[in-house]
């Protein structure tokens, strides 16, 4: 596959153009992601400069930061032919909700294998979105994760005796060929920065889920001499948030790059250069805070920007207990917004959902922002 028309403006291809011949992409995102000026938060808060990359307008109908890694995704998906994509995440997964969106356009279904997560708004709005892009959520536990995992596999790779393109995405949509869309968005960021839309920032922090947004991120600052430090706040699980397990992803990401194109240089990737704040996740993964909920809230009175109470709200929480804890307040800091909110849910054709999904949306679901 050739690359759309737009892939040379990114700046990461523009600096190895090497790798805009060899890796297939789908101009998807309205890119650059602008850059907001949250003065009257930081005033309230006594920050010298607090800064929001804007990655909720990545799409005006289905963005976030997830559509960086999508890009790239679903065009090897095209490359080859895939009929199916077959992933696996919680049920209010943005990342199976935004997949299925744009792979839907490209003709391509998706089928999601889902554990259960605790009821809430955007868990509403994604389920519908996904059911009505045509995925198929199939339930499972954490027990039973594997096992259905394995036979989709199989009766999707061997339905009828033939072998029908498959294309597998991780959870989170994480793999070293997604966090190339977050290199280049540290790129993107240098430019900016370049142009005088923000200082370079003294310190930047985005949510740990399933790390490929830091992972991208990290790698992205090294190689455009960014000093800028990275803050990583945990809301996913404390276990797989590791600043090794990071580290591995980011240089994985870096020799596949290497590979298409050797004029990347060398770099040392090491644990030490992210920091991880925990203290944020409250009792765990998608379970909202009061006290990140209360803190998303006068975001929102301050600058309109809606947060999410399983992974923004809490990245900004833990933003503001690293800045406090380090004093932290005269320098500049770049918050990286990655939730896009979905349309509402059209609640008279919520009884053609499945009965199994049905309790996301007749369950009482907890506050929001």
């Amino acid at each position: 596959m050739s690359n759309t028309n737009n892939d040379r403006a990114l700046p990461l291809f523009q600096t190895y153009p090497d790798l805009a011949e060899e890796i297939p992409r789908l101009a998807l995102g309205d890119w650059p992601t602008p850059v907001t000026n949250a003065r009257r938060f930081a005033d309230a808060q006594g920050l010298k400069a607090f800064y929001v990359k804007r990655e909720d307008l990545s799409h005006a109908e289905c963005g976030g930061n997830k559509l960086r890694g999508l890009e790239f995704l679903l065009a090897e998906a095209k490359q080859k032919g895939a009929e199916t994509i077959l992933t696996f995440s919680s049920a209010g997964s943005h990342h199976i909700c935004k997949t299925a969106w744009h792979a839907n356009k490209l003709g391509i279904r998706t089928v999601a294998v889902i554990v259960k997560q605790p009821v809430a708004e955007y868990v509403h709005r994604n389920l519908y979105a996904g059911v009505s892009a045509g995925a198929k959520y199939v339930p499972a536990s954490y027990i039973t994760l594997l096992p259905k995992f394995a036979w989709q596999l199989l009766k999707h790779k061997f339905r009828d005796g033939q072998q029908p393109p498959l294309y597998l995405i991780p959870t989170g949509g994480t793999s070293p060929l997604s966090c190339v869309g977050h290199v280049n968005a540290a790129f993107e960021l240098k430019r900016q920065i370049e142009t005088g839309v923000l200082p370079e920032p003294d310190y930047l922090y985005a949510a740990l889920g399933s790390l490929g947004t830091m992972a991208g991120l990290a790698l992205g600052c090294k190689l455009a001499g960014l000093k800028t430090k990275l803050i990583g706040v945990v809301v996913s699980y404390r276990w797989y948030c590791t600043p090794g397990r990071w580290a591995r992803l980011a240089r994985r990401t870096l020799r596949d790059m290497r590979r298409y194109d050797p004029n990347i240089p060398t770099e040392e990737i090491s644990p030490t250069e992210l920091t991880v704040i925990g203290t944020a996740l409250g009792r765990g993964y998608a379970h909202f805070s009061e006290s990140s909920l209360k803190l998303a809230r006068r975001f929102h009175d301050n600058e309109g920007i809606r947060l999410d109470g399983t992974y923004t709200a809490k990245t900004l929480e833990g933003a503001m207990q690293f800045i406090r804890e380090r004093a932290l307040h005269d320098k500049v800091h770049l918050f990286w917004h990655s939730f896009h909110e979905m349309p509402c849910v059209n609640r008279s054709e919520v009884q053609s959902i499945s009965p199994v999904l049905r309790r996301y949306f007749t369950d009482v679901a907890q506050p929001s922002v």
